[in-house]
């Protein structure tokens, strides 16, 4: 009977460290989310409220060189293409709807439109306009 209750024993601390290393794991994997999460956030570009802090934000995508051109008369972006393609699909939405109602604004417009070429190619790579909007 000795045999038989050291034998559980080594089971139940078996069982006990496989959920002590189980939960550690869990906790590891829920910290490096929210660091990846984090690092997400931290790395796009942030699109201001206040339309009067735009002129900045086109300069800085000027010098990073995603974007090489802003006719903002015309509602028009020329972009680098390889530049645009590496920004996720939510943050491309955020800036073609931002530049539009900045464009419309400056331009006293009441409708929102803004075109987005590719600089190399020339191709649309998005708008906004009475079709609606659309990234490509």
């Amino acid at each position: 009977m000795a045999v038989r209750t050291i034998d559980q024993a080594e089971a139940e601390d078996r069982r006990q460290r496989i959920m002590i290393i189980t939960l550690f794991s869990v906790g590891i994997l829920g910290l490096s989310y929210l660091v990846y999460d984090y690092l997400q956030i931290v790395n796009r570009a942030s699109i201001p409220e206040n339309l009067h802090s735009m002129d900045p934000i086109v300069a800085k995508w000027e010098a990073e060189g995603l974007v090489t051109d802003f006719d903002v008369p015309q509602a028009r972006l020329i972009v680098n293409e390889a530049a645009w393609d590496r920004k996720e699909r939510d943050e491309k939405i955020g800036i073609v709807t931002q530049l539009a109602r900045y464009c419309a604004e400056k331009n006293a417009e009441t409708r929102w439109r803004l075109t987005v070429l590719g600089k190399r190619s020339s191709a649309v790579l998005g708008e906004i306009g009475t079709s609606g909007l659309k990234i490509n």
